[in-house]
């Protein structure tokens, strides 16, 4: 009986790791169309700008891809 919680908690698990990557590469590709953009419509010294906020966004969401990384192995690790 334990055996077929741990295998569904890991299933549950590994598709929710699965639905936060999905989500951090289609976040950072947005991100990536939205820099492409901006800095086609900027100058030089707008470049400069919108890269640096684009590299902080892109921090924000590796944090943040970090964080759910811990609360799953927290969680996996409370649940077996």
């Amino acid at each position: 009986m334990v055996d077929v919680k741990h295998e569904r908690v890991a299933q549950v698990i590994t598709k929710f790791e699965e639905r936060v990557m999905e989500k951090v590469k289609s976040e950072m590709a947005r991100v990536e169309h939205q820099m492409s953009e901006k800095l086609k419509e900027k100058g030089d010294l707008e470049i400069a700008r919108v890269a640096h906020e684009m590299k902080h966004k892109l921090k924000i969401a590796t944090v943040a891809m970090v964080v759910v990384g811990a609360i799953v192995g927290i969680w996996t690790s409370l649940s077996v």
